[in-house]
C-alpha cells in the first residue's frame, strides 16, 4: 500500500464539520454525535468499530472528545478508505476473466512473488485460510481478509 497522507484542505474541512457538532460552551463533540459526524462527511463506519474508536479515544468515559482526538480517528477513517480503494483496485486487476474471483494458482503466485521468506507450507496454509469454501478460487471478501486481516 503506498503512504497516505490527509490533504490540509480534508483537515480544514474535517474541522469545520467537527465545529457543527460542539457541545455547547465546549470544544468537543459528544462521543454519541460522532456517526452523524462522520456521515456529514460522507464517511461510513461499522457501528461496533466507531464504539471501539469512540471508547479508545474517550479514555476517561466522559462521553466527548475533543479535535485532536477526533482529528486521529478522521485520519484513521481516510487512510483505512484509500487502503480499500488499492485493494478493490488491485483485485480488479487479478480478476482477469471478470468473473469476481481470483484463481487460488494465480493467487499462489502472487504470494510467491511478494516475500521471499515465504515457504511454500506457509503459502498453502494461507491459501486454505482464505479459501474457506474450498471454491479453488478467492472473492473480494476472502482476499480482503487475506490481505488486511
Amino acid at each position: 500500500m503506498s503512504e497516505f497522507k490527509v490533504s490540509e484542505k480534508q483537515f480544514t474541512d474535517a474541522k469545520q464539520t467537527f465545529h457543527l457538532y460542539l457541545k455547547k460552551g465546549t470544544e468537543e463533540v459528544a462521543t454519541k454525535d460522532l456517526d452523524q459526524l462522520f456521515k456529514a462527511m460522507a464517511l461510513h463506519i461499522d457501528d461496533d468499530k466507531l464504539k471501539d474508536w469512540a471508547d479508545e479515544m474517550d479514555e476517561d468515559a466522559t462521553g466527548c472528545i475533543d479535535w485532536a482526538k477526533f482529528k486521529i480517528l478522521f485520519e484513521r477513517k481516510c487512510k483505512e478508505d484509500e487502503e480499500e480503494k488499492e485493494l478493490k483496485e488491485a483485485f480488479r486487476v487479478l480478476d482477469n476473466q471478470k468473473k469476481g474471483v481470483i484463481p487460488v494458482d494465480d493467487l499462489r503466485w502472487i504470494l510467491k512473488s511478494l516475500g521471499d521468506d515465504i515457504t511454500e507450507e506457509e503459502i498453502d496454509d494461507m491459501i486454505a485460510e482464505t479459501d474457506t469454501d474450498g471454491s479453488g478460487t478467492v472473492d473480494y471478501e476472502e482476499f480482503y481478509t487475506l490481505m488486511m486481516g
